[in-house]
């Protein structure tokens, strides 16, 4: 950065100079104007080749304190990407909570969509490492919907996880979701209109979404445990 601002005070110098040499030959400017001229553009690019160190200078009586304007900046920026953070923050806590209304009887929680489009601005932001942990506890809460949603499709898994908080593998939760007896058994409560395939692709569709969830889950935690490992 510092040679690049030399190079540039530099070119900024030449060029004035040979402008004001111009000037000069066709009696625009004065010998006195000239000398004038090559002394300000001289200041300005020594001020441009030590910007990084220069505390402040001053131009027609008023002083310009470049350290002070470049430190209220970082902080002015600082601050702004704090209360990003905690805007994050905030809807995350939003995220856990269920929507109005009654269900749709789908099998993808009604939460899930609008959390991974918040999921995907904090990654876009940067803000994932420092959110991690909440991005972890509202995982946990949507693994549960999501199994939750599932199980209204599929008497299987209602049966066995229901009132538990067993959060299963989803290999494991695909075999049990779309065992056939289960299916049978879910469309005779006449879900799907009692179409077969139509219930396993509902359940195909709820299984993906679990499956992410528990995905990225598994990266949080393993976050979490690194950030334990290099504290000790």
């Amino acid at each position: 950065m510092r040679i690049f601002l030399s190079i540039l005070g530099a070119l900024l110098f030449l060029a004035s100079a040979k402008f004001g040499y111009c000037l000069l030959v066709e009696e625009k400017l004065s010998g006195a104007e000239f000398v004038s001229l090559t002394i300000a553009f001289a200041v300005i690019g020594l001020i441009l080749s030590f910007a990084s160190e220069v505390q402040e200078f001053s131009v027609a009586g008023n002083i310009v304190k470049l350290k002070e304007v470049k430190r209220d900046a970082e902080k002015s920026i600082s601050e702004l990407k704090s209360a990003r953070t905690e805007t994050f923050r905030f809807l995350l806590s939003l995220a856990k909570r269920h929507p109005g209304g009654f269900s749709d009887g789908g099998t993808v929680d009604g939460r899930v969509d609008d959390f991974w489009s918040l999921h995907d601005q904090i990654v876009a932001f940067n803000c994932e490492d420092e959110l991690s942990n909440n991005l972890l506890e509202v995982v946990g809460v949507l693994l549960k919907g999501q199994l939750n949603s599932i199980s209204h499709s599929s008497d299987a898994v209602r049966s066995k996880y229901h009132g538990t908080q067993e959060i299963p593998e989803p290999s494991q939760l695909t075999i049990e979701a779309l065992d056939n007896d289960s299916v049978e058994l879910t469309a005779k409560r006449g879900v799907a209109g009692g179409d077969q395939a139509a219930i396993k692709k509902m359940l195909v569709v709820g299984l993906e979404e679990y499956k992410k969830l528990y995905k990225l889950r598994d990266k949080y935690q393993n976050k979490k445990k690194l950030m334990r490992s290099d504290e000790h």
